[in-house]
């Protein structure tokens, strides 16, 4: 299982990383690259459920760090 993770992010992080490459203007990979990488990766609900559960987790990350903030 721990193989399949590892293996699974690596692709992601690959396709991200690719798509950074042919914006060519960034240098920090963003919210819209790795939901195009798992777009891209993923197959059918597998796709919808990550999309989904990433913006999630980065709603989450963002309301966190702006109540530290304060």
């Amino acid at each position: 299982m721990n193989d399949f993770v590892i293996d699974m992010m690596d692709k992601l992080a690959t396709e991200a990383k690719h798509d950074l490459d042919i914006t060519g203007r960034e240098t920090t990979l963003r919210e819209w690259h790795l939901n195009t990488a798992t777009k891209l990766v993923l197959p059918g609900e597998l796709k919808k459920h990550g999309v989904s559960e990433g913006t999630k987790a980065i709603r989450n990350f963002n309301a966190n760090r702006k109540d530290t903030k304060k």
